[in-house]
Formats: C-alpha cells, sequence, structure tokens
C-alpha cells in the first residue's frame, strides 16, 4: 500500500465519523485507513462485549471476510492473544506476526503486529475500551508510540463512532421504552384508551374509504367493584389479567383491543360481526374463575356507519348498549344495529 499524508487522511477519517452512515461501514473505512496512511498490510476492529467479555470482529481491510469469520470471536482473558492483552492493560502493544490469529498470515515471516485500544469516555468521564484496531505489517513497525501517530488517531476515531452509536442506539431505545408505555396500559399490556381512541378514528377513517362496517364493543366486569372488596386488590388485578389475555387471545390480528377504564374494555374489530365477537369472548370467559371468584362480562356494541359516523356517536352508543347490557344482568350483551 502506498502511504498518503497523514493530515488528509485524519480530515478524511474524521468525516466519515462525523456523517450519518452506519456503523459497519464508517469502521470498513476507518480500517481501509490503516492500509493507506499507516502502510499496514492488514487491519482489524473488534468491539469490546463487556457482557461476555470477549472481542467480536467489526470491520476489517486486506482481509478474506471467510478468514475473519473462521477466527472470529476472542475471549478478552486469552492471555496469547495480543488484542487481549491491549483490552486489559488499555494500553498500545506490538507483537511478532501471528501474535493475533485473525492476520497471523498477512504480516509474513519478519512481520509483525500492532493493537491499539479504542478508548472513549464515559458520561461520568470514566474511560472504557470499546474495543482494538489491529494491524499487520510486512517489515519493521512504524512508531506507535507518540500521541500523532496515525493508527492512534484512528483508534480514537473509532472508538468515537462506536460510543456514538451505542448512544444512538440507547437513545432509539429509551424512546421506544417511552413510545410503549405512553400507548400501552400496565397492568393488562394492551393498548390503554388514547390509543384506543387514535386506532378508531384510523379504522372509520379506513371504512369509510373502503365502504365496509366496523363493530366498536365495550365490556365490562360485573360485579367488579364487589370482586375487589370481598377477594383484595392482588385478586382483583389478577382477573382484569386475565381478562385482558382471554380478549387478547380470542380477536383476530386486524383487531384492536385495549383497557378502557378500570374494568371496562374496548374492541374494534372491522367488520359487522360485533354480537359474534362479543359472544365468543363471553363464553370462554364464563367458563373460567380467577381465585374462586367466576368471571363474567357485560357486553355493548355498535356497528359502524349504522348506529354512528364518528367516534364520539360510536362510543356514546356502545356505551348505552353496555349500560343496558348491565340492567338485563350478568353476562348480558346488547348490539344496539341488531347485527
Amino acid at each position: 500500500m502506498h502511504e498518503r499524508d497523514p493530515q488528509f487522511t485524519l480530515l478524511e477519517a474524521a468525516r466519515i465519523v462525523a456523517r450519518g452512515s452506519e456503523l459497519d461501514a464508517k469502521l470498513d473505512a476507518l480500517c481501509g485507513h490503516a492500509l493507506s496512511a499507516a502502510g499496514a498490510s492488514a487491519a482489524i476492529i473488534y468491539l469490546y462485549d463487556p457482557v461476555r467479555h470477549v472481542l467480536v470482529p467489526a470491520a476489517q481491510a486486506g482481509l478474506d471476510a471467510a478468514d475473519l469469520a473462521a477466527n472470529g470471536t476472542v475471549p478478552a482473558d486469552e492471555p496469547h492473544e495480543l488484542v487481549a492483552q491491549v483490552v486489559r492493560e488499555r494500553r498500545t502493544a506490538a507483537g511478532p506476526s501471528g501474535s493475533s490469529g485473525a492476520i497471523a498470515d498477512q504480516a509474513g515471516a519478519g512481520g509483525a503486529q500492532v493493537a491499539v485500544p479504542l478508548i472513549a469516555s464515559d458520561e461520568s468521564g470514566g474511560e472504557d475500551p470499546e474495543g482494538v484496531l489491529l494491524a499487520a505489517f510486512e517489515g519493521d513497525v512504524p512508531d506507535v508510540g507518540g500521541p500523532e501517530d496515525i493508527l492512534s488517531a484512528l483508534a480514537d476515531l473509532s472508538a468515537v463512532a462506536i460510543r456514538q452509536a451505542r448512544l444512538e442506539n440507547a437513545l432509539m431505545e429509551r424512546a421506544d421504552w417511552i413510545g410503549r408505555l405512553a400507548s400501552t396500559d400496565q397492568l393488562t399490556g394492551l393498548a390503554n384508551r388514547v390509543t384506543f381512541e387514535r386506532m378508531l378514528e384510523l379504522e372509520i377513517a379506513r371504512a369509510t374509504r373502503q365502504d365496509t362496517q366496523l363493530s366498536v364493543l365495550l365490556f365490562d366486569i360485573d360485579g367488579f367493584a364487589q370482586i375487589n372488596e370481598r377477594a383484595g386488590a392482588q385478586a382483583a388485578d389478577d382477573m382484569l389479567r386475565h381478562v385482558a389475555a382471554t380478549l387478547a387471545d380470542q380477536v383476530r390480528l386486524v383487531d384492536t383491543v385495549a383497557r378502557f377504564g378500570p374494568d371496562e374494555f374496548a374492541l374494534i374489530a372491522p367488520g359487522g360481526g360485533g354480537e359474534v365477537v362479543g359472544r365468543r369472548v363471553r363464553d370462554v370467559l364464563t367458563k373460567l374463575e380467577v381465585g374462586g371468584e367466576p368471571i363474567s362480562l357485560g357486553v355493548g356494541a355498535v356497528v359502524f356507519p349504522t348506529d354512528g359516523a364518528t367516534s364520539d356517536e360510536l362510543l356514546a352508543g356502545a356505551a348505552a348498549a353496555l349500560a343496558e347490557a348491565k340492567r338485563r344482568g350478568r353476562g348480558s350483551i346488547v348490539v344496539r344495529s341488531g347485527s
């Protein structure tokens, strides 16, 4: 490989890290700079997995991907591996050809390998190893101890790219978690009322475009307040979870089921078969009990557009049908449209 101006290389490498490409592409490009600027014959970037305490190859240049895969993961406590030593000691180290098996054949007889730790500061100012940049040289190794050494600079940029990617992943996971919290009922795992009402608007719009029917059902656990007083809050919560699980198991993938109130559940079912769905759920639950307490549901159902053209009209109609079902007695079903 022909060496390039180190300043140009570092500027280009910094631009690679600053761009929004995938981490794999960034690390592959940084490995390539280890060849072109530092004169290496091959380079690998390992990611350090602190949970499994291993080093996993993530990027390479000058190597056959199959060869890299064959060598694979390196235990961080392996005493004879140069890359493992560097992670443990957190300082650059050099060794003869073969001191790290993944690129043992690249340097040839008389060649050498250099491993540089990828160190990034965490939020508290501490320094943790993110991985290792391993380079193989066919001849003598250039000076790798100085602060301006090209390998050290590339290792620093690699560490920044890895930490950046990990922080982005953490933020995405947190945003996803917050999103789930905002849309899910924590006790039952079903959608909450806000999510249900949003989905109802979407399903009404879909049914309007397709000129189809849409069933909306409300379920209420009969005598839930008395069960709570008689058996306690834990038994009541267990019953809510059991009803929620049964509802989720009985509906179709296209249906939306939610916890709508303290002891109420709601269902959006595309099509006009609201009464069929309500009876199926009620009949399954009637055969069960939780903590010695029998389960019974009142059901109110309406159908779009017969019973209402808006979400407010449909929910009001379903609530009225449910109230009528509760007046008729345990396990009653009232469908306003007669569907």
